[in-house]
C-alpha cells in the first residue's frame, strides 16, 4: 500500500478522548524505525478505524493529542499505522513522522492512474512549436 497523494486539512477540536500511543510507538508498529529523539516522539496519537475516508483531528498546539481516522477497510494494525505516520507527517506536518516515513517505498504517493506519458520527458516550448505548424501546413 502507498500513501494518498493529498490528505484532507486537519480539524482542531478542543478535546480528543480515546486510548492513544505516542509517535514513537506508532512507528515501531508500523515497522519503521523513528528517527527522532526528545519529548516531541511522546505526542500522543488516536486510531480509529471507522468509515471510508482518513480524517485527521488534533487539539491545538504542538504538544496536543491527534485523532486519526482511517478507513475500516484497512484491517492491519501495521497499515493503520502506517497510514497514520503518513497523515501525521503530510497533513499536520509532523517532523518526527516525517523523518521516520521518509525513504520507505510505502511511503511514496501512488502512481497516478492512466496511460503513461508518450515520451522520456515533457516536449521543449520549439519541439512543440514545431508540432503546432505541422499539424496547421497538413
Amino acid at each position: 500500500m502507498s500513501l494518498p497523494v493529498f490528505f484532507p486539512a486537519p480539524v482542531y477540536v478542543r478535546q480528543i478522548r480515546g486510548h492513544a500511543r505516542s509517535i514513537e510507538a506508532l512507528c515501531r508498529l508500523a515497522g519503521v524505525e523513528c528517527r527522532a529523539l526528545g519529548n516531541w516522539v511522546n505526542r500522543p496519537v488516536v486510531i480509529r478505524a471507522l468509515g471510508n475516508r482518513v480524517r485527521v483531528a488534533a487539539e491545538p498546539g504542538d504538544w496536543g493529542t491527534v485523532e486519526i481516522t482511517v478507513p475500516s477497510i484497512i484491517d492491519t494494525e501495521q497499515e493503520q499505522a502506517r497510514l497514520a505516520l503518513g497523515a501525521l507527517a503530510y497533513s499536520l506536518f509532523d517532523g518526527v513522522a516525517r523523518a521516520s516515513v521518509a525513504g520507505h517505498a510505502w511511503s511514496r504517493a501512488a502512481m497516478p492512474r492512466g496511460r503513461r506519458p508518450g515520451a522520456a520527458r515533457p516536449k521543449s516550448n520549439a519541439e512543440r512549436q514545431l508540432a503546432f505548424r505541422r499539424r496547421i501546413e497538413g
